[in-house]
């Protein structure tokens, strides 16, 4: 994998790669089994992000925070390195997991409460972005979101511009904001991995979360940015 100039993107030896998940449940399929399929997938691919020795980065969404907690403390060798970024102005409203020092060492409460939430959740993003060195999208609200579009499709957009030539996975089975990113008819340059072709169209396609979880982890391990 190289960047922009031409030069191999590699994390320092021992260094775990920072790898961005960007994950929500639609307001459509709260509480149907969509939502369960959903967690299905992001359950999968979080295991495969641990098993990597990879550095889990993620937004406290109230959806997604209990889940990664339960599956960190789950790990046979304990939790695994997590960052977790939070808006500070939802401080009071932080899921109850989030406190929990044992999983997540330090919480990045981003933000200025008395901002506007547009310039607030770009505040968070633009750390999230900054911090990561690939990324992974899955479900996503399409309606019901802050600021002026989709968080996922923002926190895509900005991941691109910021690191042009690192891994990007769309998981589209499960459907949301992913999806639709995936249906944009523009969207001719999606992402930038090592996957083929017919492992492209699984990862965007499959209903298999262990199916597409391997494919991930294997072409971050093959694009020779994880320690060996």
């Amino acid at each position: 994998m190289t960047n922009s100039s031409g030069s191999e993107i590699r994390t320092p030896q021992n260094t775990p790669l920072p790898v961005l998940l960007s994950a929500s449940i639609p307001d459509e399929i709260v509480g149907t089994p969509e939502a369960q399929r959903l967690y299905d997938f992001v359950a999968t691919i979080v295991r495969a992000v641990f098993a990597s020795r990879a550095r889990l980065v993620f937004g406290g969404h109230p959806t997604i925070t209990p889940l990664v907690h339960r599956l960190a403390k789950d790990q046979p060798g304990g939790p695994p390195p997590i960052v977790l970024h939070q808006l500070e102005r939802f401080r009071d409203q932080a899921p109850p997991e989030s406190a929990d020092t044992s999983v997540f060492g330090t919480v990045h409460w981003e933000g200025d409460p008395a901002a506007d939430i547009a310039a607030d959740l770009e505040c968070l993003r633009e750390a999230m972005t900054q911090r990561a060195k690939a990324a992974i999208f899955v479900g996503g609200k399409t309606t019901g979101f802050h600021g002026a579009r989709p968080g996922i499709r923002e926190e895509y957009e900005q991941f691109r511009a910021r690191h042009p030539q690192a891994p990007v996975y769309l998981v589209g089975a499960p459907g949301g904001e992913t999806a639709r990113i995936l249906s944009d008819a523009a969207g001719a340059d999606w992402e930038q991995n090592s996957l083929g072709d017919e492992a492209r169209r699984m990862v965007h396609s499959s209903d298999d979360p262990q199916i597409v979880a391997g494919l991930i982890a294997r072409d971050l391990a093959l694009s020779n940015c994880l320690p060996t």
